[in-house]
């Protein structure tokens, strides 16, 4: 006689078990990709905590909980880097089109200037500056050679013009608001210089802007302008108790008429 196997209905079924715990790195690496908006070196990191997590909890048999967080950290933080390097290739393109619209044009104009090529340098220029006689341009050539010597080089990279603006920025505080204005940073014989280009905002080339106002200053804050009369235009508008622009030697870039008018018959 056949003897009958007892079944309680529980052999083959496996009861769920809360896990222990959450994975700490599922947890972090979900709390650094989200970080990761502000800073883009935290979405890397939380990548691969993440990433981590997944592996952690994957290996522990249920003991650990947090495939959600993991899961939610990866996405993000790939999200996050996709993001950053979208806006890193951007700059990166802005910076290099304003090297090629901007700034290579300009080094070339001195470098115009220094070698007399007066004609080809104000090919670049526009009005008031691109009406500037030749004796003006020498003028103008002469002064930011006593100051700094003969142009060199350009930035060699959006980091390096960063570095160069933060060190040279100061004579660019007193132009704050002036959206018609770009810094450009050169390496002279004598030093660094800073060369500001103001351009009319309803004129350009395809959009490329035409500087019609040129200054340069030394690190020492004076400087030059072309077309020449900036610094006594902008001396006769500042404050009667200090009728010099801060860090602009005013006086070294008169017109001696000045003097003259100042004599009585």
């Amino acid at each position: 006689m056949t003897q009958m196997q007892q079944f309680d209905g529980t052999e083959h079924i496996t009861m769920y078990h809360e896990p222990e715990r959450t994975s700490l790195a599922a947890i972090l690496g979900l709390v650094c990709s989200l970080i990761g908006c502000c800073f883009g070196v935290t979405a890397i990191i939380g990548l691969f905590l993440s990433i981590f997590g997944i592996v952690g909890i994957s290996r522990s048999k249920g003991r650990i909980g947090g495939m959600g967080f993991a899961i939610a950290g990866v996405l993000i933080g790939i999200l996050m880097l996709a993001l950053w390097g979208a806006m890193a290739g951007g700059a990166f393109y802005a910076a290099k089109a304003m090297e090629k619209a901007v700034v290579q044009p300009v080094f070339t104009m001195l470098g115009d200037l220094e070698s007399g090529d007066f004609d080809s340098a104000r090919s670049v220029l526009g009005k008031p500056a691109a009406d500037a006689t030749d004796e003006e341009l020498i003028v103008f050539r002469d002064g930011y050679q006593a100051m700094l010597g003969s142009v060199v080089s350009t930035p060699t990279g959006f980091i390096d013009y960063v570095k160069r603006v933060a060190e040279l920025g100061e004579p660019i505080a007193q132009f704050q608001g002036a959206n018609n204005m770009i810094p450009i940073p050169m390496e002279f014989d004598r030093g660094q210089g800073l060369v500001l280009i103001f351009f009319d905002q309803n004129s350009g080339n395809n959009g490329v802007p035409i500087p019609i106002e040129v200054l340069i200053f030394d690190a020492d804050g004076n400087g030059v302008s072309l077309p020449a009369g900036f610094f006594e235009s902008a001396s006769e508008g500042a404050d009667a108790a200090d009728p010099e622009l801060p860090g602009v030697d005013v006086e070294d870039f008169s017109d001696d008429s000045g003097e003259d008018a100042d004599d009585g018959p």
